[in-house]
Parts: C-alpha cells; sequence; structure tokens
C-alpha cells in the first residue's frame, strides 16, 4: 500500500528509492518519480495537473500499480 506524505519545502525524497513527488509549478502541480531495483526502470513523469486533488490521484494509481511505497506532496505554499 502506498503512503501519501508532506514533506517541508526543503525536504526531498531519498536518492534511492521509489517514489512520488509532487510539486506546485505555478498554477498547475507536477508529479514525478522513479521506479528503480530488481523491477525493470521506469519514470512517472505526466503533464501538469490543474489541482492538487488530480496530482495526488494520479499518482496514487501509479504508485499502486508500480508498488512504489511512497508520494511525497511538496506543494503546500
Amino acid at each position: 500500500m502506498t503512503e501519501l506524505r508532506d514533506i517541508d519545502n526543503l525536504a526531498t525524497p531519498p536518492e534511492v528509492g521509489d517514489w512520488v513527488l509532487i510539486e506546485r509549478d505555478g498554477e498547475k502541480f507536477i508529479a514525478s518519480g522513479p521506479v528503480n531495483g530488481t523491477r525493470k526502470a521506469s519514470f512517472f513523469k505526466p503533464t501538469p495537473f490543474d489541482t492538487l486533488d488530480q496530482a495526488v490521484t494520479a499518482s496514487l494509481v501509479w504508485a499502486e500499480q508500480n508498488e512504489v511505497p511512497f508520494v511525497y506532496i511538496r506543494a503546500a505554499q
């Protein structure tokens, strides 16, 4: 099961591991993240979302499908 976590504006996701990071970019929300390790390497980078809710929903679906443990949100401001 994927865990949703808020992170501080200065924090960064781990250098090693599978995760998705959601960030605000102007009026849009950008989601991106890697899947590494023993599985085939992949990267999640959809087009920007209009709302945080859309970004979270899409990120959680992708993360669950790819057994990614964390979706980080750095978009509170």
